[in-house]
Parts: C-alpha cells; sequence; structure tokens
C-alpha cells in the first residue's frame, strides 16, 4: 500500500522566502536607482569656517594646521583644519553705572577655524562627506584626537573639481 504524500508549504518556509525577498528589495533600494544622492552629486571640496568662543587657552592651543575634525555626534571626518586664528576672548563686564563694557579675557581665547573636506551640494544644501550637513549659523560640534568643543558655522565656500 503506497500512500502519496501531499506538499505542503510548511509556515517557516514561507517566512525565510519573506524575508529573502525583503533583502532583495532593501539591497536594491540601498544602492540601485534610488539612491540618486550619491549618483547625481559631484564631489567637491568644501571649505568652511567655524568661530569658537571663549574657550581655555590649552584647548584653543589644541586646534593645529592639519589635524583632521570629527563630528562630535557621529564621529565622521568632516575635514582637515587648514588654519586657526587665535585671539583674546572678548567679554562683556558690568560698570559700576550697570551697564556692560566690552573687555578682553586674555585667559580664554576666541577661534576662527578654517576647515577643508571632500564634500556635495545638492539643492543649495553643503554635505562634508557626503553625511553631514552643513548650514551657515549652525552649531557645530567638532572634535579633533586633542580636543573637543562646540563653535558656529560662519561660511562656507565651494571648489569644484
Amino acid at each position: 500500500m503506497t500512500e502519496t504524500k501531499k506538499k505542503r508549504i510548511n509556515i517557516i518556509d514561507l517566512l525565510v522566502v519573506l524575508v529573502v525577498i525583503l533583502l532583495i528589495v532593501a539591497a536594491y533600494v540601498k544602492f540601485g536607482k534610488y539612491n540618486v544622492k550619491t549618483e547625481d552629486s559631484s564631489q567637491e571640496t568644501i571649505t568652511y569656517t567655524v568661530d569658537v568662543y571663549s574657550v581655555r587657552d590649552y584647548t584653543a592651543q589644541a586646534y593645529q594646521s592639519g589635524d583632521i575634525v570629527f563630528d562630535s555626534l557621529t564621529g565622521v571626518n568632516i575635514g582637515v583644519i587648514k588654519d586657526v586664528q587665535m585671539t583674546d576672548a572678548i567679554t562683556y563686564e558690568p560698570a559700576q553705572d550697570g551697564k556692560l563694557i566690552k573687555a578682553t579675557n586674555p585667559y580664554k581665547k576666541d577661534l576662527v577655524i578654517t576647515i577643508e573636506t571632500p564634500g556635495t551640494v545638492e539643492n543649495n544644501a553643503y554635505y562634508a562627506n557626503k553625511s553631514i550637513e552643513l548650514k551657515v549659523n549652525s552649531q557645530k560640534a567638532i572634535e579633533t584626537k586633542y580636543a573637543k568643543t562646540t563653535g558656529t558655522i560662519s561660511s562656507i565656500n565651494i571648489e569644484c573639481e
């Protein structure tokens, strides 16, 4: 006596097939034609300046030309320091009449750090290494292997390659 076995689809087999199909679709979306940002954007050199106010002298001294700068939040490389300008910090001190007067603090420094990075420009937005958006007047947490601080992006310039 021979019995014919009916082949039924197992739930686990069905789930495995669905997961494989989802992985294929995800790979297509990630690396395929929908990844317009990396295909349509051109690589350019972006130079931007970051103004840092009232940091300690030894923190200011830690920023040197040639150091690699990282985004503090993501750890992504956002450029190389090309120039550092340092001045005594400007503070406002209360006068005897209650008004604030402008004064310099020799124990604190103001910095203008010029950073150069490869990047892209898309729809009037600037991206360092295609991932970190740079905006004028925005706060940027920057760090090197020697120091970490926050500054304000004051200017952005591009050079087409």
